[in-house]
């Protein structure tokens, strides 16, 4: 996992202030953590891209009022209007113990299948993880160059050492569908709803 440094200025809660820090181009934000009170900061938006605008889980050192905290990004609202971040919560980390975090999935390369029609679903495009810090993946490639048409792969087919991964073990995270296969049954359907 990759680390990004973030630098914050500190904040009073409220909704007053946090609107004037949006008028200003700035995030509010929390730091909230099992062994220490919510801390209360601001991030300039520009600062924010890097770690809302990827496919990747980002290890952040805040850097706050002369220290530095390790943290990860936990939840972004976004403005219904503009679509910019509206609000962040972060969580701190602490060596040794274990958190639980949702990271992305990337699929790496192209199933042999596609060339026979098959047509590539991903019913899950994020899972939920629990590990200790140093074993936080940024992400969950998956390899699916070797797909066939029919073929899937379960959350249970998943391992990555020091990490526990959760969900249904028989819950397909891809498949390659048979495009061609499903046409033709379709076509039979309408056939049979025609002659009746």
């Amino acid at each position: 996992m990759q680390t990004l440094n973030l630098a914050a200025e500190p904040r009073n809660p409220g909704k007053g202030e946090s609107a004037s820090l949006r008028r200003a181009l700035r995030v509010p934000a929390v730091l909230y953590g099992p062994h220490s009170e919510p801390v209360h900061f601001s991030v300039a938006q520009l600062d924010m891209r890097p770690l809302v605008h990827t496919t990747e889980t980002y290890r952040v050192a805040l850097a706050l009022g002369g220290d530095t905290l390790d943290c990860v990004l936990k939840k972004v609202d976004y403005d219904p209007i503009t679509s910019r971040p509206a609000h962040a919560d972060f969580f701190a980390l602490t060596k040794g113990e274990l958190l639980t975090l949702t990271v992305p999935v990337v699929l790496v390369g192209t199933p042999a299948g596609i060339r026979e029609g098959g047509e590539l679903i991903q019913p899950l495009h994020e899972l939920e993880v629990r590990c200790l810090p140093k074993d936080l993946p940024g992400h969950i490639g998956i390899d699916i160059s070797g797909l066939k048409v029919g073929d899937s792969i379960l959350i249970g087919d998943l391992a990555i050492e020091g990490v526990e991964i959760h969900g249904d073990p028989t819950q397909p995270v891809v498949s390659l569908a048979g495009k061609q296969a499903e046409l033709v049954e379709d076509e039979a359907v309408a056939e049979e709803e025609t002659e009746a």
